[in-house]
């Protein structure tokens, strides 16, 4: 043995040698970095520009309210012939008048915004009809609590009323009979007619606002492609204001009116029943003396115009306020700049789970896309692939916007309907076993081997066990030892008890004679309906039945493209970014999904316009002569007032993709070939081909 052997034998004995350890790699699992959650990173900013704008809604809601208060104040005090100008502008600064404008703008016109705020949503109504549309909102627990606080609204807006009018128009007009019982020494407890009066009528009004809100589904978003930077509507949002509250506070007083009557009508009656009759004798009994007409209020009409007045400048704070929220709030601006990675942040808006966030971010990118500037150049270059960029941020893009293009196809084809749930599972076959050619064996069900002894406790614990040895005893002998069976199953006698089937009876039969005395009622008031009332107010009430229960053509239309506009948004992010890439995508990134996205631009352009022939084939011929009774020109008239609203919902994506397709097959143009398409595209995309 050699001594360099020996010596690295006596010191490995030694413990002196050097361990021998694994290299260490660099190689790590490492996990592939991802978009950041839009909740994270998008959306706070824009609920900050939301809750910015809300303060300047709120400040002309304000600005809405003292105006109307400060009116009302003038005419209080004698109106422009009795208040100079410089008694005006003291009248509506002084400290009573602003407290007075400020509590109307806590009650009245902050608690339209606070429920427009709360219960805003992107996803819009699938009803085809006003009834359907009411029925659908009232269905949803924010409609419920909308009215609720509607109709305090208006209580409180006549409270307010009240204070302003014993504090101005006393002095100036007398006494404006506005108290809670009349001013009887005999009966002090008479309630006011002129208060009830002007009660129902601002319930009129809550009601009326809240099936205005129904019917036009006022808590969806206000989608901004519809509200242009020209659209008129925004220059005349006071005028068609005034023109809607003119329309509802007439209906409010008229209905508070019928309502009014008939209640005093039916007084009588009421008073006949012991029990009420002691009750309401304090507070009602006046209101069965006088005439007995439903236009009794047209005798008393300075108090239906101050009736009209009150619901007028309600309904109109309440418009107003609901006008200025979608048309400050519905704008999108620019948000992510304001960050270190615009991209990134713009990218993580558009994964968000709610349509609205969508909608600003996909309108970002536009304006990213049609930015001719060196900054948004070299951002576009940076968003198709910055191959320094961790994150592959074109690849997530078109990911996302084709999920939801996909996605809302989908939905267009079903036509607004839900996605059906899956096929339950097919169960299998039962398998038959096989007849064995000998008798098996019985097995020895018996123990081999001896029991161990069990404890005096363990033994007592197992004989009252539900499976021990006295229940299975008591089991096996109860046919021969009489245990009733009340003993042995309590729950199953209940249950099929003859008093519990007599029960069941008894609820059928009581469900069924409801339901027969209601078919019995209506068919007896029809039938006093037919017989007693004028056939000019039966066509009238048919018609507006007829106008309340009919589906809407537009409105199916509608409720199968219900983001429509999120839908051409997207579209024209696709189309601009890929045009902008055949110059700025410098790896090539971009033009492997060109196949991808020019298909399912197609698919959809092709499904909307197969829809576009159904529509104009529902369009019924003239007759022959052309000549038509004045029922027929009118439904006739409004059929084709309704194909040409759908016409017009389903023009606008048909327009949207056309144009987003022509947009890219014009600026790649026999580029094109070298990329596949199925056969049904490739001969569309050859038609956008030929007329560029």
């Amino acid at each position: 043995m050699s001594s360099a052997t020996f010596g690295n034998a006596s010191s490995s004995r030694l413990g002196l040698t050097t361990p021998i350890r694994a290299t260490t790699s660099t190689l790590k699992n490492r996990a592939a970095p991802s978009i950041p959650p839009a909740s994270q990173v998008y959306e706070p900013l824009v609920k900050a520009l939301f809750r910015q704008r809300l303060k300047f809604v709120l400040l002309l809601s304000a600005l809405a309210t003292w105006v109307i208060n400060g009116a009302w104040i003038i005419w209080q005090e004698g109106g422009s012939q009795s208040v100079g100008l410089w008694e005006a502008v003291w009248l509506a600064f002084s400290p009573s008048s602003l407290f007075l404008a400020l509590l109307s703008w806590v009650f009245v016109a902050l608690p339209i915004t606070v429920l427009r705020k709360m219960f805003l949503t992107g996803n819009r109504s699938n009803a085809t009809s006003p009834m359907a549309s009411v029925k659908a909102a009232f269905a949803r627990k924010n409609m419920r609590t909308a009215s609720s606080v509607y109709l305090a609204s208006s209580v409180l807006a006549l409270f307010i009323h009240t204070i302003m009018a014993y504090q101005h128009e006393i002095y100036a007009r007398g006494d404006p009979k506005l108290s809670i019982f009349v001013k009887s020494r005999k009966h002090p407890q008479y309630l006011n007619g002129r208060l009830l009066l002007l009660l129902l009528t601002q319930m009129c009004a809550a009601l009326a606002f809240t099936l205005r809100s129904a019917t036009a589904d006022r808590f969806a978003y206000r989608w901004p492609s519809i509200v242009t930077s020209k659209d008129p509507w925004k220059a005349l949002t006071l005028p068609k204001s005034t023109i809607i509250s003119v329309a509802f506070a007439t209906f409010s007083v008229i209905a508070a009116s019928v309502v009014f009557g008939s209640i005093r009508m039916l007084l009588p009656l009421v008073f006949k029943v012991p029990i009420v009759s002691s009750l309401l004798r304090p507070f009602a009994y006046h209101f069965l003396r006088g005439s007995w007409t439903i236009t009794l209020p047209l005798l008393h009409l300075p108090l239906l115009v101050r009736t009209w007045f009150l619901a007028f400048t309600t309904f109109l704070n309440w418009e107003l306020t609901d006008a200025l929220f979608e048309y400050v709030v519905s704008e999108t601006v620019p948000v992510s700049v304001v960050t270190a990675d615009p991209n990134t942040t713009i990218i993580a808006g558009i994964t968000s789970t709610d349509s609205i966030f969508k909608y600003f971010a996909y309108s970002e990118l536009k304006e990213l896309a049609l930015d001719e500037s060196n900054s948004a150049a070299t951002r576009r270059a940076a968003l198709f692939g910055d191959q320094q960029m961790p994150i592959n941020l074109w690849n997530n893009l078109a990911r996302e916007s084709l999920l939801l293009l996909g996605k809302d196809y989908q939905l267009f084809l079903r036509r607004g309907k839900p996605e059906p749930d899956p096929l339950p599972p097919v169960a299998k076959p039962a398998t038959v076993p096989a007849t064995p050619f000998a008798t098996p064996a019985p097995l020895l069900r018996q123990r081999i081997f001896r029991a161990a002894p069990t404890s005096p406790g363990q033994a007592a614990l197992d004989a009252l066990a539900s499976d021990g040895p006295n229940a299975k005893a008591i089991d096996v002998g109860a046919d021969a030892t009489h245990v009733p069976e009340l003993f042995r199953s309590v729950e199953t006698k209940v249950l099929t008890s003859p008093v519990v089937e007599e029960a069941k009876k008894n609820v059928e039969t009581a469900k069924g004679f409801g339901a027969n005395f209601k078919s019995t009622v209506i068919s007896q008031l029809l039938v006093v309906w037919k017989k007693y009332c004028p056939m000019q107010v039966q066509e009238i009430c048919m018609r507006l039945l007829q106008w309340w229960e009919e589906e809407r053509i537009s409105r199916v239309v509608e409720a199968s493209l219900p983001f429509r506009e999120l839908d051409v948004l997207v579209v024209d992010v696709l189309s601009y970014l890929v045009c902008a890439s055949l110059e700025e995508d410098k790896y090539g990134v971009v033009q492997r999904d060109i196949p991808k996205i020019l298909e399912a631009m197609v698919s959809f352009l092709t499904a909307v316009e197969e829809y576009q022939i159904k529509v104009t084939a529902l369009q019924k011929p003239l007759p022959e002569g052309g000549l038509l009774s004045a029922k027929e020109q009118e439904e006739h008239d409004a059929l084709v007032i309704e194909i040409q609203k759908a016409q017009d919902t389903l023009l606008f994506v048909n327009d949207g993709l056309k144009e987003g397709i022509a947009r890219i097959v014009r600026t790649f143009g026999d580029k094109l070939q070298a990329f596949k398409f199925p056969p049904k595209v490739a001969g569309k995309l050859q038609g956008f081909l030929d007329h560029t």
